[in-house]
């Protein structure tokens, strides 16, 4: 994938981070409006975006900030390796918590 494509998703993750963190402190901080957030359907999905959106804005950043700190194309590729493998394996954990504090197993 092209650079300008990855720095595009990285804006476009910023957003959703911004709105879907704001559905979410609204619904944990604000009594009247939280409870019907809570009791929609669409607030897990909520949740899944906002997990979605962190952890690629997280990873890319780092990504970017270890491209600049160790140059060289073979680095540039691994670095993007070792962050994907990274981001698979967070992104797995998160969704279990969700999954965990939605839907318990008893």
């Amino acid at each position: 994938m092209k650079e300008s494509k990855r720095m595009f998703l990285h804006y476009i993750s910023g957003i959703i981070i911004l709105v879907t963190g704001f559905i979410h402190l609204i619904a944990n901080n604000l009594p009247d409006i939280g409870t019907i957030i809570h009791e929609s359907a669409l607030y897990p999905v909520n949740l899944i975006m906002l997990l979605s959106a962190l952890t690629y804005h997280m990873l890319n950043g780092v990504r970017v900030i270890l491209i600049e700190l160790i140059p060289g194309r073979c680095a540039a590729k691994a670095i993007t390796w070792i962050m994907f493998l990274v981001g698979i394996a967070l992104y797995i954990y998160g969704l279990q918590v969700f999954l965990n504090l939605f839907w318990p197993v008893e």
